[in-house]
């Protein structure tokens, strides 16, 4: 029959598997409590936990010989650390729970990979810690692991990951096996998040009509209509379809990968003529098809057209190659990309003098903050700004 004894001030039970194996689990239950109610005696409180944890025991003893385990009736005993007394005796594991979690994923294609990536770099970062109980995983752990995997990735990138693991955690707390998840709030902090974005800058006018003059294919007209829309993100306009536009009422409709942000655009005539040229020798649903098939192959994703788009602003020497050592897998951002030209947009409307709540209906921000990330004018631009100034003060 199951006993207790005391441990670190839990009692702890004690009891044999049928092949005559002593086994010992936390109950999980204080021997002296750590808190009392008003008006509680605490040695009554000592005598009822005891009792709590020897029913316990015997609930842990059933499992352990007959796979039987009273989940609701240790509820009632053991309040929250229920499921955790369950995925104990389960012997649930990190490891084990998150490969599990991500098995039951294997349908869904693109998340299956990007979730195997986060659940890889968290056992990664546990090392030997990977095959601890479930339960053992905390929050202290969860900040260290974005701390640590900040010194290696991007901040966007990690917070795919904690977005990946708290969804996978989440499972752990719905199914009673954990209390709580220990990476809810945990996330890389906006500042670190936009100081990258700071890193990169909006293209000059020269170097967009160097683009437009020089580089092959689709890309020229690709980079008209980005503009044409104020800057649309280059998957969005790699899956622009025809029946998107509507050019006898001058309108273009578009739903955003990334926020799903339905937006009505309205056609000025520069992206008419690009439109109606490309319409005539239109070979599919799609207005830019070497773009839509590139992004297909990729699985939905704008990563290689993004790349070859870099490629290209090299060759031609609108931005460098990038010295000095790579730490970990962080991508090294270059001096501008494709969403570079999201930054000239924005750039080019506020100096023109669009007011900012029409400039982040065009360009189709969020925020006012995230408005002001994009807003980039170079050297040349502040030097006439200021000398508009300098015309309306007396000498």
């Amino acid at each position: 029959m199951a006993g207790i004894i005391k441990r670190n001030n839990k009692w702890v039970a004690v009891f044999r598997s049928l092949d005559g194996k002593e086994l010992r689990k936390t109950t999980g239950i204080d021997v002296v409590p750590r808190a009392l109610l008003p008006g509680a005696n605490k040695k009554s409180v000592m005598s009822q936990n005891e009792a709590r944890a020897r029913l316990v025991a015997q609930e842990m003893e059933k499992e352990a010989r007959y796979g039987v385990f009273d989940l609701d009736k240790v509820k009632a005993i053991a309040g929250d650390q229920a499921g955790v007394l369950k995925a104990t005796m389960n012997g649930m594991t990190v490891s084990r729970f998150l490969f599990d979690w991500l098995d039951g994923r294997k349908n869904k294609k693109r998340a299956y990979e990007r979730d195997g990536m986060a659940v890889r770099r968290l056992l990664a970062y546990l090392g030997d810690r990977r095959n601890m109980p479930l339960a053992a995983l905390n929050k202290g752990m969860a900040k260290d692991f974005v701390e640590t995997e900040l010194e290696r990735v991007s901040a966007g990138t990690v917070i795919r990951y904690v977005s990946t693991l708290s969804t996978a955690f989440n499972v752990a707390v719905d199914r009673e096996i954990l209390s709580r998840n220990p990476f809810r709030g945990v996330m890389p902090s906006r500042s670190d998040h936009q100081a990258e974005k700071q890193l990169r800058g909006a293209f000059t006018m020269e170097e967009v009509n160097t683009i437009i003059e020089c580089f092959p294919d689709e890309w020229p007209d690709l980079v008209r209509v980005c503009l044409y829309t104020g800057g649309q993100r280059l998957g969005d306009l790699a899956t622009l379809k025809w029946e998107q536009i509507d050019l006898k009422n001058s309108f273009l409709f578009m739903t955003t990968q990334k926020s799903r942000r339905r937006m009505n655009k309205p056609i000025i005539q520069p992206l008419k003529e690009v439109l109606e040229r490309r319409l005539l020798n239109r070979v599919n649903d799609y207005v830019f098809p070497l773009a839509a098939l590139r992004h297909a192959h990729a699985g939905g994703r704008s990563d290689k057209l993004s790349t070859e788009f870099t490629t290209l602003l090299k060759t031609y020497g609108i931005i460098r190659e990038m010295p000095g050592e790579v730490r970990g897998d962080r991508h090294r951002l270059s001096e501008k990309s494709f969403h570079s030209l999201r930054a000239t947009a924005v750039t080019v409307l506020r100096l023109a003098g669009v007011s900012p709540d029409l400039c982040r209906f065009i360009v189709g921000h969020d925020s006012e903050e995230i408005e002001r990330v994009y807003f980039r004018p170079d050297s040349a631009d502040v030097q006439a700004a200021m000398s508009k100034i300098a015309v309306g003060v007396a000498r």
